[in-house]
């Protein structure tokens, strides 16, 4: 399987040059066919000729010119014939990624990665090449994230250009949601949706996003913007709050940040400004279903969001203003908590559910800056109600509805059989529901009574 003109690629040489431990290997292939690479013990995968190593498992693909054509579900098919390894790198995204490894470790530099990933900048190779493949526009706000790069203003302009000539309307919504994943892990999350922004693909993939441009908010509550800001800001908290989570858990909480006010885009103009124009912002409400969940569900379709996420986000943006009230709340207020965040259910799956509302819910506290009323602004420096709402909630989700409820429909029955009358299931399971609520009602008061016992002790 000895192969003549095989050169490390892309992703390896870029990470290698910055002392970072690459991933993968990917190679090219240049001067083979797809019956000599099989016949070399190599296995063919996807429409394009590309290949996998059977002993290291490693990619190799035949050098690619230009597109042959575009099957029916939208993947490019190359022309590999006579291509050099000049070639091949001409068609790649970025000049940092379109850098070769030599056996010896000389790097092939044709477009002057080298340079670019020097100085920190994300630059196209080629303008016929990029302007194939409008994915690239999201790669790009990708790499943003991930290295924390500018964009190259020609490349800016190229990517604006592709957008204004509607050229997004082909990436399918797979690819959309495979690229905004990895975005949402990578070091600096927001910077996808900025540049996304600066090239007008933001108001094209995220409309609901680009809507909270413009969007009031209380100074004395947000003095850092309008909504659209304070998404942002909350993006970088919960960036910072998630690096050591796995990526599961790091990836729903940090979209729960992304979307949790999109509600606020529907908040009635009469409670954004006064008669006179200034601020009022006032955003009561907008965690209600009625204003948020619409936008999420159409966002979430639209990029085909996993259902295990958007659920996550949905909860979040649900939740998140009573828990930030939490310390207010009374005992009925506690128990509707817990079922508005359907808490009997999500808790025998997702052990990690409260813990993370929590994370997302100090992001969302911190995202943010207050005007003081001398003038000045500060940010939020304590969350005391996310260690108040986990203990709050303890109590109601360790308590065994199961008997209650079996104890309040076998009464009910007892009750019928006594006076004769026949047993209605139905109602029965309706009073068996207002029991467990009553019964978390009652767990919620114990514990607002020990808190309270707590607070009077000596020396607290």
């Amino acid at each position: 399987m000895h192969l003549e003109k095989a050169y490390r690629v892309g992703g390896y040489v870029r990470d290698t040059l910055l002392g970072l431990k690459p991933m993968d290997v990917d190679w090219v292939v240049i001067d083979e066919s797809p019956e000599s690479m099989t016949a070399k013990g190599f296995t063919q995968v996807g429409a394009f000729p590309k290949f996998i190593h059977p002993v290291t498992g490693d990619d190799y693909a035949l050098g690619r010119s230009k597109i042959m054509e575009v099957t029916a579900s939208g993947d490019f098919l190359y022309d590999w014939r006579g291509v050099t390894l000049a070639d091949d790198l001409r068609r790649r995204d970025l000049t940092i990624n379109a850098m070769a490894m030599m056996d010896d470790g000389s790097i092939f530099d044709p477009a002057n990665g080298q340079e670019d990933l020097r100085l920190g900048i994300l630059r196209h190779v080629d303008d016929e090449s990029f302007l194939e493949d409008p994915l690239r526009i999201l790669r790009v706000a990708r790499f943003a994230a991930k290295f924390d790069f500018p964009v190259a203003p020609e490349t800016m302009h190229l990517m604006s250009r592709m957008v204004a000539d509607g050229m997004l309307a082909s990436v399918k919504a797979e690819r959309i949601w495979q690229e905004t994943e990895k975005a949402l892990l990578e070091v600096t999350p927001r910077n996808y949706f900025e540049v996304l922004d600066q090239c007008g693909a933001l108001k094209v993939i995220f409309p609901e996003l680009d809507l909270l441009k413009g969007i009031p908010q209380r100074a004395d509550y947000h003095a850092e913007g309008d909504a659209y800001v304070h998404t942002l800001m909350v993006v970088d908290e919960a960036t910072i709050r998630t690096r050591g989570h796995e990526k599961s858990r790091k990836l729903r909480i940090r979209m729960a940040g992304l979307l949790h006010d999109l509600g606020k885009a529907n908040t009635a103009p009469d409670l954004l400004w006064h008669p006179d124009g200034s601020v009022r912002g006032n955003h009561y409400g907008h965690e209600s279903p009625r204003l948020f969940k619409a936008p999420l569900n159409a966002l979430a379709k639209r990029i085909k969001m996993p259902n295990e996420v958007r659920s996550f986000a949905y909860r979040a943006g649900l939740g998140h203003q009573q828990i930030h009230q939490v310390q207010g709340l009374g005992a009925k207020g506690m128990e509707s908590l817990f079922e508005l965040l359907d808490l009997d259910r999500v808790l025998r799956h997702d052990s990690h559910f409260l813990a993370d509302l929590v994370t997302f819910c100090e992001a969302d506290q911190y995202g943010r800056r207050t005007l003081n009323a001398d003038g000045s602004v500060s940010k939020p420096t304590s969350y005391p109600q996310g260690k108040y709402f986990l203990e709050a909630m303890k109590p109601l989700a360790e308590l065994e509805v199961g008997p209650v409820f079996l104890a309040s429909v076998a009464k009910s029955e007892a009750q019928a059989e006594r006076r004769k009358k026949p047993f209605d299931k139905a109602k029965a399971i309706a009073d068996a529901k207002i029991e467990v609520r009553a019964a978390r009602r009652a767990a919620a008061r114990r514990f607002l009574g020990e808190v309270e016992i707590e607070e009077r002790s000596p020396g607290r």
